[in-house]
């Protein structure tokens, strides 16, 4: 086999992980966009919609209501993305030497997890809750192994539980969704919903930026010292803690305790003793003050660190605090709502993939592109 042809096999991989990339990040901000339209229970049942099966439900009954549209175009969408998973889970699975993944034994994994879900899913509205949630459970375990297999292997082997636990994660999602809608959009659930999205999101930009060529040509210098790989790991970890809050704050309501910007109110610019025993009032003023952390911390990432990403991160972050005082200006305008998601989105994949480039910067190792006949597409080796 031709290094060509190997090139083009990890140029395929690079872009249809690239491409999911992006339908993720289309598909958390459209998810956001329900949230925002207070459109999640456009439908009472699931997977069904009005009764009607989700792919064959006549456009004239949904295209033309906002709330159906946006809840049904969701549903839509995330199958769409469910499918490309999929294609990209057995794209890598192909890829990897059978001794390497696990022989005969991912796959039949792999066919008890998709008939369980399918069971799941469709028995949904007859089964007991507790069958949901065992199924659910299960998948959040199956997730957490192939995220340490990931871990532990390198190469094309890591793409592959990368792929598994995506495979995994948007299975155990498809089925959060529709326990969300079947106990009427509880707060835990709805948040858990949103943060699964991003997991799943940054799962898909670890193979994007596993695939990528710079990163198989070994191109990243080790330059940076330990304690700016340790801030730029910090920053990641408090963007994504502040995306949580954020969903919290949404599906809470905690958003409308304060409607003032910068102060909490017209009187006082903390909250008074007797408030701190709500619990919205403390996630809005964890959130809001998270939000000055997380853009402190960013401005001196990219202080420490500049590049492309961590530059493009700054300039966002005061965008992003902008638009959480124009959701209390605009009552929860709906446009503002949805683009200060897709902004909070925006800023954990720069961080993200900041965080990927100073961790590979901290491992001395050359990588290059090695070609094997049982491959199938070139693989990383460390020289």
């Amino acid at each position: 086999m031709t290094s060509r042809t190997d090139d083009r096999s990890w140029i395929t991989l690079h872009r249809l992980a690239l491409v999911l990339a992006v339908m993720t990040f289309g598909l958390i901000v459209w998810g956001g966009h329900v949230n925002s339209t207070r459109s999640g229970m456009a439908f009472p049942d699931w997977p069904t919609s009005n009764a009607a099966p989700m792919l064959t439900y006549h456009p004239s009954e949904w295209l033309w209501q906002s709330d159906r549209f946006w809840e049904h175009g969701h549903r839509l969408y995330a199958s769409v993305v469910g499918l490309v998973t999929v294609v990209l889970m057995a794209f890598t699975l192909r890829a990897t030497p059978s001794e390497r993944r696990g022989g005969w034994t991912i796959l039949a994994i792999d066919t008890a997890v998709f008939l369980t879900v399918a069971t799941a899913i469709v028995g949904i509205n007859s089964m007991p809750s507790v069958f949901t949630e065992l199924v659910m459970a299960g998948l959040a375990i199956l997730m957490a192994i192939f995220f340490t297999k990931a871990v532990r292997s390198q190469d094309i082997v890591r793409i592959h539980w990368l792929s598994q636990a995506a495979f995994a994660g948007v299975c155990l999602q498809a089925c959060f969704g529709g326990y969300t809608v079947r106990n009427n959009l509880p707060d835990w659930t709805s948040t858990t919903h949103g943060m699964l999205a991003e997991v799943f999101l940054i799962t898909i930009l670890g193979i994007v930026y596993l695939t990528s060529a710079s990163y198989r040509a070994g191109t990243v210098r080790n330059t940076l010292s330990a304690g700016t790989r340790k801030l730029v790991m910090a920053t990641w970890l408090v963007t994504v803690v502040q995306f949580f809050l954020g969903a919290l704050t949404r599906h809470t309501d905690a958003w409308g305790v304060s409607m003032v910007w910068p102060a909490w109110s017209e009187t006082e610019f903390f909250p008074t003793a007797d408030l701190w025993a709500y619990s919205q009032v403390v996630i809005h003023f964890v959130h809001r003050t998270m939000a000055y952390v997380v853009a402190a911390m960013i401005i001196l990432q990219v202080v420490r660190y500049r590049r492309g990403t961590t530059i493009m991160a700054a300039l966002l972050v005061g965008v992003q605090i902008f638009l959480g005082a124009a959701i209390l200006w605009t009552y929860r305008g709906e446009l503002v709502t949805t683009l200060h998601v897709m902004t909070g989105v925006l800023l954990v994949v720069l961080n993200t993939f900041t965080m990927f480039s100073a961790s590979s910067a901290a491992a001395p190792q050359r990588r290059t592109v090695a070609t094997s006949p049982d491959l199938g597409v070139g693989r990383a080796v460390q020289s």
